[in-house]
């Protein structure tokens, strides 16, 4: 008589799944040294002030924008225009215009 085998099944890993834990440790530790490479030779807080500066002049910018257009409507059309005839009447007066 003749006697049945079972098949084994062997797993195989997966050789993509290999390859992209070699990559992800190689990324990883390849990542870690160059932020301590940043770190030792002081350029990340440079890096940063530029930034920061960048981002604090702009708002700044803006606001001065805000604050000059509430001055003009406050000021109204009227004002300023009085505001121009005395100061060609002074320029008058001193001879420059």
């Amino acid at each position: 008589m003749k006697v049945k085998r079972k098949k084994i099944r062997v797993k195989r890993k997966s050789t993509l799944r290999n390859e992209l834990r070699y990559l992800l440790l190689i990324t990883v530790i390849c990542l870690v040294l160059a932020f301590v490479l940043v770190f030792v030779t002081d350029r990340v807080p440079s890096f940063l002030d530029r930034t920061i500066q960048k981002q604090e002049d702009r708002i700044a910018g803006e606001k001065m924008e805000d604050i000059e257009k509430g001055m003009i409507e406050k000021a109204g059309k009227e004002n300023i225009d009085n505001l121009i005839k005395k100061y060609k009447d002074k320029a008058k007066a001193k001879g420059l215009y």
